[in-house]
């Protein structure tokens, strides 16, 4: 009996050292603030190497680098997602609240620009938001993306204060807004 105890307190120990590890792991590589996401640093991070990855909706190439210097939301959207007219409404709000001391961008992910425009159209399309279009999924794919939606929050310098998984609440947005503009 003493032998069978024993031997469960070992398979306990390394079971809890697995998890422990495996726990670890996860949050260094998906937490925005993990030594391995490579999200701490800025910008650059999630623009793609070589052809543009986001374009304006007329097809332009934009390159978010020409955001930096400015305290930044970047929330990943799609026209299938049931929330995201209700949290495009409520960035446009925080948008025309802070005016100019705050950058909005929306992109989309992987739908063409038609549909875009269509669902734009179709509720409306918020005001002060800079809409892109991403069609190989690059943001959803480098910010570590697995809820829908996912909000990137950046301070002037381009780095990551906040990432936020699935939908926004209004006061948690504030909150979050406050922090990249100290």
């Amino acid at each position: 009996m003493l032998v069978l105890l024993q031997t469960h307190k070992k398979i306990i120990l390394i079971l809890t050292v697995c998890i422990a590890g495996l726990a670890f792991l996860t949050y260094s590589f998906v937490s925005p603030n993990g030594i391995f996401s490579g999200l701490q640093n800025d910008l650059k991070n999630i623009e793609k190497e070589g052809a543009a990855a986001y374009t304006d909706l007329d097809g332009n190439p934009v390159s978010l680098s020409i955001f930096k210097g400015q305290s930044l939301i970047i929330n990943a959207w799609a026209s299938w997602i049931p929330f995201s007219q209700e949290e495009l409404r409520l960035l446009a709000k925080v948008k025309k609240d802070k005016g100019d001391s705050i950058t909005i961008i929306a992109i989309n992910r992987m739908e063409d620009i038609t549909t875009i425009k269509s669902y734009l159209e179709f509720i409306g399309k918020p005001e002060g938001i800079v809409f892109l279009s991403d069609p190989t999924d690059n943001f959803y794919k480098v910010v570590g993306g697995y809820a829908m939606p996912e909000t990137m929050f950046y301070t002037r310098d381009g780095v990551v204060a906040t990432h936020k998984r699935g939908v926004l609440k209004e006061d948690e947005l504030l909150d979050y807004v406050q922090g990249i503009q100290q």
